[in-house]
């Protein structure tokens, strides 16, 4: 009877462990799969991202958001984001904002933003808003991707 028990608790710990690896496997993109990769730290309203040239598609995805706690330990739930097109010698175009809540769930948790019938350009994104905490956002992980086949 003990003997079973420790077969089965075994099994179960590496069922378990095979199907996180899986998982994460499958639905986990890395950096290396995007155009660029970064991160933000202590980002607040105002701040923009690198450039990067594209047309037609550009993704911005954000991998485990926090942000810095106030006195009663609140963090931000959400942020808005916004692309814009580089022009020279003008103001830059705007494109609508995306509200990026998701990736606050935790580590692996992620929000996305597409944009789509791109002029050829020069892009780059802002951060909008930080909602919550001391409006301070961190981002593990920032991910460009300029083609919507994946």
């Amino acid at each position: 009877m003990e003997v079973e028990r420790v077969r089965i608790r075994r099994g179960g710990i590496i069922s378990a462990a095979t199907a996180a690896v899986m998982l994460l496997s499958v639905s986990a993109a890395t950096a290396e799969d995007y155009l660029w990769s970064s991160y933000w730290y202590r980002a607040t309203s105002g701040m923009e991202s690198g450039r990067w040239g594209d047309e037609q598609y550009s993704q911005v995805l954000y991998r485990h958001c926090s942000g810095t706690r106030t006195g009663s330990g609140s963090v931000p739930y959400n942020t808005d984001i916004q692309v814009h097109q580089v022009v020279s010698r003008w103001p830059d175009t705007d494109y609508d904002k995306k509200t990026f809540s998701e990736c606050f769930g935790g580590y692996m948790y992620q929000s996305n933003g597409e944009w789509h019938n791109l002029p050829l350009a020069d892009y780059y994104f802002s951060v909008e808003a930080v909602r919550g905490g001391k409006g301070e956002l961190d981002v593990e992980l920032i991910m460009v991707d300029d083609t919507a086949a994946d």
